[in-house]
């Protein structure tokens, strides 16, 4: 199953501790900055439950507690709002076209 997650990330580097991310990891995007000025990340996860996928963030992302949302997601659909690296593009398994994140 895919995850499409969502969580505060509240270090001042907002960035995976490896990068690329480990393979559970899809993709992952920094969507903006909530009202402390802590990043707002999302990540396209392939993991068995919500637990698991929240478990698969914690291993780059340590610090991830404040979840936002996690649910169900294909991986369709993700838009230009979130543009895919070659990297990603291969995890994902699209061919589809984007700028790097």
């Amino acid at each position: 199953m895919r995850f499409w997650i969502s969580w505060y990330q509240p270090t001042g580097d907002h960035r995976p501790l490896a990068y690329p991310p480990h393979r559970s990891i899809l993709g992952w995007w920094c969507t903006g900055f909530a009202s402390e000025g802590v990043a707002t990340i999302c990540a396209l996860v392939e993991a068995a439950d919500e637990d698991t996928a929240k478990a698969a963030v914690r291993v780059d992302w340590p610090e991830a507690e404040r979840w936002r949302f996690c649910e169900e997601h294909d991986g369709s659909a993700l838009g230009t709002r979130f543009p895919l690296s070659d990297w990603m593009r291969e995890r994902i398994g699209t061919s589809a076209k984007g700028g790097e994140a």
